[in-house]
């Protein structure tokens, strides 16, 4: 794709996009930028976390620079200090420079002037428009996805309807969209609460097995803990038939280790000490650990 012209749109847009962020007193690196894929989705790697909303501040500002129809040309200097003579607000990549060797600068209007090989468009007009469409955070980095041209267009418009027939389904008014999802966050944080409540009274009134269909059993592991270490002389067995897990107290005299073995002659290869089994399961595994349990 490094010669079509949506590899052009993304790679003059991740440009500014770039030079936006800066502008917002971010002291950014991108580390990578992968403007040139088969999906027509750029990638910028940046190597700090970045809000949302700085983020969005920028697309903003790529697409009041798009409508300005700035123009973009090149220039090839001899070397990386001649560049930056002519050019003192130049952005390159360190890593990926040869300070010796030729160097191509990239410029957008009085905007911005980048170090880059890539195709790009002649005048900012040519993106149409821009758009991020994911945002991440992994390892201390921001990985910021992006489309640029008709594709920016159709995913927005995908959004737009998405939003419209939700909507109309839901009796809601599209514009007032954040106010619900307000809303239903706060009737789920509601739920959860309720369902905690109602898996603590479980556990407090059973000695069996207890199964939960249809429920993240991770998200209960913080009342799981709380119930064994204030209930120190009993333990406790929860799954939702694809994971199950198996604690006990401090005090408690059940041989976890004992029914870990007979668990494996059940083809179990979940992990087992003396004082949890945490591992997957399925209904039929189930059936025959709530015997064991029993006995």
């Amino acid at each position: 794709m490094e010669e079509s012209i949506k590899g052009a749109r993304l790679h003059t847009a991740e440009h500014m996009f770039a030079r936006a962020l800066q502008e917002q007193g971010l002291d950014i690196h991108v580390r990578k930028a992968d403007t040139y894929r088969a999906d027509n989705i750029g990638k910028a790697y940046v190597k700090e976390i970045i809000s949302f909303e700085k983020i969005i501040e920028a697309e903003k500002t790529v697409n009041a620079k798009i409508i300005e129809n700035l123009p973009v040309t090149e220039e090839n200097f001899e070397n990386l200090d001649d560049a930056m003579r002519k050019n003192p607000k130049l952005r390159f990549n360190e890593d990926r420079l040869d300070k010796e060797k030729q160097v191509r600068v990239v410029t957008i209007g009085q905007y911005d002037f980048s170090a880059c090989k890539h195709r790009h468009v002649k005048q900012t007009s040519e993106i149409i428009l821009f758009t991020v469409k994911r945002i991440s955070y992994l390892g201390g980095e921001t990985e910021i996805e992006f489309l640029a041209g008709d594709d920016a267009l159709i995913f927005l418009l995908q959004i737009k309807n998405e939003v419209v027939e939700s909507a109309m389904y839901r009796h809601f008014v599209p514009e007032k969209l954040s106010e619900y999802i307000k809303n239903e966050n706060e009737r789920m944080i509601e739920i959860e609460k309720e369902e905690k409540e109602m898996l603590y009274r479980l556990l407090e009134n059973s000695h069996n097995l207890i199964v939960l269909k249809g429920v993240k059993i991770s998200k209960f592991y913080g009342e799981l803990n709380y119930f064994i270490k204030t209930h120190a002389e009993t333990y406790i067995g929860i799954t939702n038939l694809q994971q199950i897990i198996i604690m006990k107290g401090k005090n408690c005299k059940i041989d976890l280790l004992e029914l870990g073995e007979k668990l494996k002659t059940l083809n179990f290869n979940g992990s087992i000490n003396e004082s949890s089994i945490n591992g997957k399961v399925d209904e039929k595994l189930v059936e025959e650990i709530n015997k064991l349990w029993k006995t």
